[in-house]
């Protein structure tokens, strides 16, 4: 009977262990986890032995775990090679225009105005000078192109109204500021608009030509 009592004490022990690993399957290796079940398998009751689908079971978990981490590890890079490329990769954006989430613009950034509504008789685009805080308004009629090209200065975009039957209506817009360089930091790929001010590639919306 001592003999069997040790026998239960050992399998309890390792089933303790298996127990208490199960839940940090990720913190161990594989040759670990296979010397936690050679223990059980040595230890355990022969007149009450462990279910073999518990082996099958913990394998399953290991393996998941592990293959879950892989993938995890695999899209994180990925993602973050998408979002920021490299030097040689950007570089090839230099001339061409960002949508931004700004204000800011300076010469040779665009604007571009999407009235929710194609039955306007006029759309005003409000800007304020960066240098003396004094107001411009640009106005578009139909037919005309809905962008506005800066040539002649900083300024902030105020926004825009859209004058639909007679009512002045929010006009929204997108920010595209033009490429002049790229940069590398600590924190990765930087792209330079015409002021020198720099976004991170992550921060980029969108390009266009």
């Amino acid at each position: 009977m001592a003999a069997g009592t040790s026998t239960a004490t050992a399998v309890s022990g390792a089933g303790t262990t298996a127990s208490s690993t199960g839940s940090n399957l990720s913190t161990i290796t594989n040759t670990e986890f296979l010397q936690i079940l050679i223990a059980q398998l040595q230890n355990q009751d022969p007149l009450n032995p462990t279910d073999p689908d518990q082996f099958v079971t913990e394998l399953a978990e290991m393996t998941q775990v592990q293959s879950l981490q892989s993938m995890q590890t695999s899209l994180s890079d990925l993602a973050t090679s998408l979002g920021t490329g490299s030097m040689s990769q950007w570089a090839s954006a230099v001339g061409d225009y960002m949508e931004v989430n700004d204000t800011s613009i300076s010469q040779g950034d665009e604007v571009v105005l999407s009235p929710t509504s194609t039955n306007y008789s006029q759309i005003t685009l409000n800007l304020t000078s960066k240098s003396d805080g004094s107001s411009k308004q640009v106005t578009f009629s139909p037919g005309n192109s809905l962008v506005y090209n800066d040539t002649s200065g900083n300024y902030t975009v105020a926004g825009a109204t859209a004058t639909v039957n007679g009512q002045s209506v929010t006009c929204p817009t997108q920010v595209y500021r033009q490429i002049t360089g790229v940069q590398s930091s600590s924190s990765g790929v930087n792209l330079v608009a015409s002021d020198g001010t720099t976004y991170a590639t992550s921060a980029i919306l969108g390009l266009t030509k």
